[in-house]
């Protein structure tokens, strides 16, 4: 495949990993499959490695990992280690948000190739990826644990797993909490983790890492730069928002978008565009906002947008989101049109 991966100890379990494409229940143990799945496995491995069509994007994917593993920088203590490597996976994958919309496709056992994809994984895939590529570096153990998340629909929430660190850094062993998926659009935008040593189950099971010892730890692998991270700059920005009076109430609106425009970034995945811009809006826009999902089959796939309504006193202003395209103006008029040419949404009140 162009890359050599042979440093790797996890390498096969990594194949069975990715190799499996949205089979998100990952089976550990290949005695559990009947001979049939067994073998459809086998030549799924086989048609991943010496496939060359790039509509599966799985050679990308491998060749990334392949560069992390082999380039972990050796003068570095467990943790800084298991930071590097976090930040840089962080980077490559987006949530598959086809397991948002129905729990059973992360969990049942797929195994056909049509449903390929690349980056796109959820929580469970990338927890494990994560735990091969930890359980690979002296002195960390690593391994992936049920969570119980606040403030979400709860057959979602008992499906959810992170990844559970054991480590021993300057003299002192540490068991840390890890949960890679809730911050990859915090990684891919440039701003501080929340949930890397940052959380406890509430039993006191998990160490906490400071905030300010992670700030000092990214300086020094360079996963930021001087300016430091992208919220850093939010109260700035809030603080010139609230300076300014005077104006109409639309133009309120018009000036605090094109403030919060210079923070809008590309995303390789609709859901941490998604969320990143509600973190934007929650801590910049201060005024009031409806948001509704549009969608539109693609064949196999499904393209998804999100329109806002925003408000301020008798003016409103809507605007559709794209993770690739940023802000686009729109209007109940232009949304009524999309509507009748193809694309869907869930949602009696948008007009």
């Amino acid at each position: 495949m162009g890359f050599d991966i042979s440093n790797f100890k996890g390498t096969d379990k990594l194949y069975d990993i990715l190799s499996k494409g949205v089979t998100y229940k990952l089976i550990r143990d290949e005695s559990d499959l009947n001979e049939e799945d067994r073998l459809k496995i086998k030549k799924l491995k086989e048609e991943i490695i010496q496939s060359e069509l790039s509509d599966l994007s799985y050679e990308d994917v491998l060749s990334d990992i392949s560069l992390l593993v082999n380039n972990i920088p050796e003068d570095l203590t467990p943790l800084q280690k298991v930071r590097w490597i976090y930040v840089h996976l962080g980077k490559l994958f987006s949530y598959d948000y086809r397991a948002a919309n129905d729990i059973n496709y992360g969990i049942e056992k797929d195994i056909n190739p049509s449903k390929f994809i690349g980056r796109y994984q959820t929580c469970i895939q990338i927890s494990e990826i994560l735990s091969l590529i930890l359980n690979d570096i002296d002195g960390v153990e690593c391994r992936v644990v049920q969570r119980k998340l606040p403030n979400v629909r709860f057959e979602f929430r008992k499906h959810h797993v992170g990844d559970e660190v054991i480590l021993e850094d300057n003299g002192h062993r540490l068991k840390l909490m890890l949960d890679l998926t809730l911050d990859l659009y915090l990684i891919q935008s440039g701003c501080r983790t929340m949930h890397f040593g940052y959380e406890d189950d509430g039993t006191g099971t998990y160490d906490i890492i400071p905030s300010s010892d992670i700030r000092k730890m990214d300086k020094k692998l360079s996963l930021i730069n001087e300016d430091g991270y992208t919220d850093d700059k939010f109260d700035d920005m809030k603080a010139l928002i609230n300076s300014i009076s005077g104006l109409q109430d639309k133009d309120v609106i018009e000036y605090r978008l094109s403030l919060i425009n210079r923070f809008v970034k590309e995303f390789h995945g609709y859901h941490e565009g998604k969320q990143y811009i509600g973190m934007l809006f929650n801590k910049l826009l201060q005024l009031p906002y409806h948001e509704y999902n549009l969608y539109y089959h693609e064949k196999d796939d499904i393209n998804l947008k999100t329109v806002y309504r925003i408000t301020n006193g008798d003016a409103e202003k809507w605007i559709v989101y794209s993770n690739n395209s940023g802000f686009i103006s729109t209007s109940k008029e232009k949304l009524n049109m999309i509507l009748n040419q193809g694309w869907i949404t869930n949602s009696k009140s948008l007009p």
